[in-house]
């Protein structure tokens, strides 16, 4: 995992930075919708803001496209602050939520919207279109109004009028989550094949984690108007450096945690930890569920350890079983912890017995220590 890591980080640093928000804030008289924010976004890349409601996500996206403007701070585009430029002055194009198509117009009329405000000559427009409605599948429904179309084909001409007149950036405001389920996956599928066949930076607004972790090359989190962490899907996934993000980004085990000074070391309920924090006292321990497993006798890495536990549930989940299991207290105190454990489903799993005793076994390198609080 280490590897993977490092090898996805380096690939994004070779890229240069198309957007930067430097120290970007915004305020409605008392109110701080957005804390000071600082944030690269990398030309070429499909980063995704994700965060609740309410947690500052969408007023970012409209500060970028220029709907919004900021309280403070500079928006730079290649190194030109655009913070006062008007929105029809932007190489950015918005993909809306409702997708906003014209219902009187057709399919290629709404497709080729933009380029006529461009005055583009027919001739580039027709075969501009044409491109582009190849590009997103939907040639053959050039001819076709808004209201013919599925909710996915109309998301998919949206799409197309946003790519046609070629921005240096496409805003994305949750355009999926008015679809069901079903079209929902397959769209997600569509978009992030399409942002790979053009090659151009999609900035992605969602509050769905496993959308942001199927789609993006970066996540950017965001909580009460602050941006918290910014990384892969696979930094965020395992290292999430705090408890909001660690409980937000996917399901954690979190538990209380102490350390004692460098040479002590920390201590959980399962046990004592040789890796160092820079903060002392209390702590938080956060392991993902798949994370563990039990020990089935096989020899231990140098890495791993092991704990025991009670058995308290069983629960199929079809491919995967989870398991509920008590632990001892911190240090070995008094009382018990909960901790949930997902694995494949095997018969010698969902055989397990209720009440009995289990050991269980990690990684050292999938843990992740936390500030309290």
């Amino acid at each position: 995992m280490t590897a993977l890591l490092s090898d996805t980080a380096d690939l994004a640093a070779e890229r240069q930075n198309v957007i930067q928000l430097v120290g970007v804030t915004k305020s409605y008289k008392s109110v701080d919708v957005l804390k000071p924010v600082n944030l690269d976004i990398r030309d070429g890349e499909f980063l995704t803001i994700l965060g609740p409601s309410g947690s500052g996500k969408t007023t970012i996206l409209r500060m970028i496209g220029g709907f919004t403007p900021p309280s403070s701070g500079r928006i730079l585009l290649r190194g030109t602050d655009i913070a006062q430029v008007p929105i029809f002055k932007r190489p950015f194009n918005t993909v809306f939520q409702d997708y906003a198509l014209f219902p009187h117009m057709t399919v290629a009329r709404n497709v080729g919207y933009g380029l006529r405000i461009r005055k583009t000559p027919p001739a580039e427009i027709k075969s501009r279109v044409q491109a582009v409605l190849e590009t997103v599948n939907l040639a053959d429904k050039a001819g076709r109004y808004p209201a013919e179309l599925s909710g996915g084909q109309r998301q998919r001409v949206a799409l197309a009028r946003a790519i046609v007149c070629e921005p240096q950036v496409i805003l994305l405001d949750e355009p999926l989550a008015a679809l069901d389920a079903e079209l929902r996956r397959s769209m997600q599928e569509f978009l992030k094949d399409l942002q790979r066949r053009i090659r151009t930076t999609f900035v992605f607004i969602t509050h769905d984690q496993e959308e942001a972790i199927s789609m993006s090359d970066r996540i950017a989190v965001m909580d009460h108007g602050n941006l918290v962490q910014v990384g892969t899907p696979e930094e965020i996934y395992y290292k999430p450096k705090s408890e909001f993000v660690a409980k937000f980004f996917g399901e954690n085990n979190i538990l209380p945690a102490a350390a004692k000074g460098q040479a002590s070391g920390i201590e959980s309920p399962l046990g004592r930890h040789s890796a160092s924090s820079a903060h002392q006292g209390e702590l938080l321990l956060a392991i993902r569920p798949e994370s563990f497993r039990l020990h089935d006798g096989s020899e231990m890495r140098a890495d791993e350890r092991m704990a025991k536990a009670r058995l308290d549930a069983v629960t199929f989940l079809g491919a995967t079983t989870q398991l509920s299991l008590a632990i001892g207290g911190l240090g070995g105190a008094a009382g018990e912890h909960r901790v949930k454990v997902r694995m494949p489903t095997a018969l010698s799993i969902r055989n397990l017995a209720v009440g009995s005793d289990v050991m269980l076994r990690w990684s050292e390198a999938d843990v992740s220590f936390l500030p309290k609080g």
